[in-house]
């Protein structure tokens, strides 16, 4: 079984997650150059975690980085082994991967690949902050000293010659009228010679006119009399990130994010507690009661008690006359 990360998955408008699938049985989580799984953040140690397959099972733990591995909210203890579940996701420093356990077919070349990935995080990262990204061509000696050629469109074929129409226009006798081409394929550069008379000396080689050939900023490529030199900030700022020390991270940030709250039920399925009890219906208006009609019992006691009022007031009088 194989395993497959993904790196920041869920980064808010990063398009496509990187990913890499691997299924040696030690797979170390960094950011030095030698990591097999590269992620150029500061907050992320050289060698920061590391995977183990065993048994059919892979298992992560942290190799003392500083600021911790994190799996469902819960920093792994140095060295103390944790078993990987597919779907995972795991803190590294700042960084976000996710793990997923299946059969799908090992990466070709990871060192190539993972450093492809580790430039194109850092490509996004400088773009977001509005920093420029691409490489430039710069003639360093020479008759065109001082000449540029920005190579911002990727996939782009940049020519440099004699000819007016080159991308990079070079007045150097000994230069062809279409010398060399220059291409930016991803965070790579690939230079040919087009069939110049006087050929093109990348380094210590001459370059080929039927295949493309990596050119990398250490390495100067001589068109003529000229000399040409490749800025990469791209790579320059990885290889910073990766000889700087570890950054550490604020308690706030170190902080677990809060997982997120569970749905409120149907208000049929709360309990609710009684200072949230809703207030009770009022009651309806009592109706007025009835006049009813006075009973012929109530009339005779009335008559009754009349008489007998009169008799008292007869019987006054006769004891109070003269």
């Amino acid at each position: 079984m194989s395993l497959t990360i993904v790196i920041n998955s869920e980064a808010p408008g990063a398009g496509e997650a990187p990913r890499l699938t691997l299924d040696g049985a030690r797979i170390v989580i960094g950011r030095s150059a030698s990591s097999d799984v590269r992620l150029p953040d500061p907050s992320v140690s050289h060698r920061h975690a590391i995977i183990q397959a065993k048994g059919g099972e892979y298992s992560i733990l942290d190799d003392g980085s500083t600021n911790g591995t994190w799996i469902a909210g819960v920093r792994l203890a140095h060295r103390a082994p944790r078993i990987l579940r597919s779907g995972d996701r795991v803190r590294i420093g700042r960084v976000w991967i996710e793990v997923k356990l299946d059969q799908g077919p090992v990466t070709a070349d990871l060192p190539a690949a993972t450093r492809d990935i580790a430039l194109a995080l850092v490509a996004r990262a400088m773009r977001e902050q509005g920093d420029r990204a691409y490489p430039t061509v710069h003639v360093v000696e020479g008759p065109d000293a001082g000449a540029t050629l920005a190579l911002e469109e990727e996939g782009r074929v940049y020519r440099a010659g004699r000819g007016e129409a080159c991308d990079l226009p070079l007045a150097d006798p000994d230069a062809s009228r279409e010398h060399v081409q220059i291409v930016r394929r991803g965070a790579a550069v690939v230079v040919r010679d087009l069939g110049s008379r006087n050929g093109v000396q990348l380094g210590d080689s001459a370059l080929s006119s039927s295949r493309d050939v990596p050119w990398r900023s250490a390495v100067t490529m001589r068109v003529g009399v000229n000399v040409l030199a490749l800025e990469e900030p791209v790579s320059s700022a990885l290889g910073d990130l990766e000889a700087c020390d570890d950054e550490p991270m604020s308690q706030e940030e170190l902080a677990a994010p809060a997982a997120p709250a569970a749905p409120a039920p149907p208000r049929s399925e709360r309990e609710i507690s009684p200072s949230r009890a809703p207030p009770p219906e009022p009651l309806p208006p009592r109706a007025a009661p009835r006049k009813s009609a006075v009973s012929s019992t109530d009339a005779g006691v009335v008559l009754a008690a009349l008489v007998i009022l009169a008799l008292s007031a007869a019987g006054l009088f006769w004891l109070l006359r003269p």
